[in-house]
């Protein structure tokens, strides 16, 4: 979304990913991006991201790049190695706020303290992430500006109703839950299976459906196997038509504590969904209201809290489209590309200013 809002404000955008050239790098030429990929076998990581240093020096020098938004932690690294050597203003743009440490992996929390510790300029997503880095992790305030996720919405494809009607049919119940993440210990999906566990003993009408991949699969399919769920949880893996699948749930059950700003809640209220989520997770909070824009438990009762609200919507739908329209109305309000924007252009016109461009 921001890449096109640049290009249509006559800005030349280019795109270049450590990932292998795929349906997203079509999206974007279509786009008038102009698109580049440098990929190879990662390594030992002191000349993998060295190599990567290199070609992003290279690059910049040769299209004469102004600035850089290096969106990750792997794409930063090699960007704040290169900014003193370079024209171009740098940009971390960071995604996560708690993730390298709540999945205890020393490797990530090392790339993290040397990224924002040489990292003259920080995009963050929230003001929980920017607290998180400001307390926590000791980085210096100043440097931090917080700039939320910008969404043309226009952009997402809308559902196609017999692959809607399709999933309905498939999975008929009364209230048919939808729980979509990595499937990874601090997403907690394993907790979406065990509201589900609860529902079914007081007797409900009620499914659940998990989307999604990751290392926790085969643990999360014996646990289904075990407690004799396997009629009323489906294990589908990853889908690129996630919209289909939201249009045809009724709640969007989302326990997890592993969140900066998260899309699928979004994405929810792009189809008016309710959500059912945590408080003090990413942005949650910061515009969310329990019971306005959706149902909010506390991450320590987070099973039995949300079996109670799930259980309240069951014998009163009407509850779904009241929620829904809310978070709908929030959603396209904060997060709008519109919205957004002006920011990217203070950050644009201030470098125009300085540099006489």
């Amino acid at each position: 979304s921001l890449m096109e809002a640049f290009v249509k404000q006559g800005h030349q955008v280019y795109l270049l990913t450590q990932a292998e050239r795929g349906p997203y790098h079509e999206q974007c030429e279509k786009l008038g991006v102009k698109v580049h990929v440098h990929s190879f076998v990662k390594g030992i990581p002191l000349i993998y991201y060295g190599r990567h240093a290199g070609h992003l020096y290279t690059f910049c020098k040769k299209y004469k790049i102004d600035i850089v938004y290096a969106h990750l932690e792997t794409a930063a690294l090699p960007a704040v190695l290169v900014q003193p050597f370079i024209h171009a203003k740098v940009f971390a743009c960071r995604h996560i706020i708690d993730e390298a440490y709540l999945s205890k992996n020393r490797n990530f929390i090392l790339i993290c303290r040397i990224v924002y510790k040489l990292a003259r300029n920080i995009i963050v997503v929230s003001d929980h992430c920017r607290n998180f880095m400001i307390e926590t992790e000791k980085v210096d305030a100043n440097k931090i500006r917080v700039i939320r996720l910008a969404y043309n919405f226009k952009m997402y494809a809308d559902p196609n109703e017999d692959e809607v009607n399709r999933i309905r049919d498939a999975y008929p119940c009364h209230l048919l839950l939808l729980t979509a993440c990595r499937m990874v210990g601090p997403k907690r999906p394993e907790q979406s299976i065990q509201i589900l566990q609860r529902l079914r003993e007081k007797k409900l009408d009620v499914k659940l459906l998990l989307l999604g991949h990751g290392p926790d699969m085969d643990k999360l399919k014996t646990f289904i196997v075990e407690a004799d769920l396997a009629e009323f949880v489906f294990m589908l893996g990853f889908k690129d038509n996630i919209m289909d699948y939201l249009s045809a749930c009724d709640v969007l059950v989302h326990p997890s504590l592993l969140d900066s700003s998260s899309v699928i809640i979004k994405e929810a209220g792009l189809r008016e969904k309710l959500v059912v989520a945590c408080h003090g997770i990413g942005d949650i909070d910061e515009y969310l209201i329990n019971g306005t824009h959706a149902f909010l438990t506390s991450q320590k009762n987070t099973i039995l809290e949300m079996t109670d609200c799930i259980e309240n919507v069951y014998s009163n739908k009407s509850i779904i489209p009241r929620l829904g329209k809310a978070l709908n109305e929030i959603v396209a309000k904060r997060f709008s590309i519109t919205e957004i924007l002006p920011q990217y252009d203070d950050i644009h016109q201030s470098l125009s200013q300085t540099w006489g461009l």
